[in-house]
């Protein structure tokens, strides 16, 4: 079956980052999204990785500016992997504090525009939204598969009951192959 994988990245990066714990030896920027994929769809044709994450703004000033900095060079190592990158918006609220927007709306339509397209008979979800329920209920209108990639902490139930048992919980043993040692 052809295969894409769909990923709320901070939803995803947050989960890894709580999932490791203690081991800050791993530098989580470094994840091998590509591999992990391949791993994950194992004997369907993974057709497609598409990472969805809010877009950093450059605003002048030092933190923002060493943030986007470093989003760029992710989104450069995504690239390197053939992840496709679909960006919502960051805004920065009075308070200092960033929010992301528009994400899960992206990860909803293109996952329905993409059933109704017929680009995948299956689709890998990997986010603890329960926001994105009603667009997993109308990809299964399309007669494609779901399955529901998660992490034990933040697992979305509507999203769960919507699949049934096409769930995978990723454990630390799951994912440690996919990250890079610091030097």
């Amino acid at each position: 079956m052809r295969a894409i994988v769909f990923i709320d990245g901070n939803n995803f990066y947050n989960k890894l980052k709580e999932l490791c714990g203690n081991e800050k030896r791993y530098r989580l920027s470094d994840f091998d999204y590509a591999a992990f994929s391949k791993r994950l769809v194992k004997d369907d044709e993974l057709v497609e990785v598409r990472y969805y994450l809010g877009a950093l703004k450059r605003q002048g000033d030092d933190k923002t500016e060493k943030m986007y900095a470093d989003q760029q060079r992710f989104f450069a190592k995504l690239q390197k992997l053939n992840v496709k990158i679909i960006l919502g918006q960051i805004i920065q609220h009075p308070d200092k504090s960033f929010h992301e927007k528009g994400v899960d709306v992206r990860i909803a339509v293109e996952m329905i525009r993409l059933a109704r397209e017929n680009k995948y008979d299956i689709a890998y979800l990997i986010s603890s939204d329960t926001d994105l329920v009603p667009a997993v209920e109308e990809v299964l209108k399309f007669n494609k598969s779901l399955h529901y990639v998660c992490f034990p902490t933040g697992q979305s139930f509507g999203i769960t009951k919507a699949v049934g048992r096409n769930i995978t919980l990723l454990r630390f043993e799951d994912i440690k192959t996919f990250l890079l040692l610091k030097k």
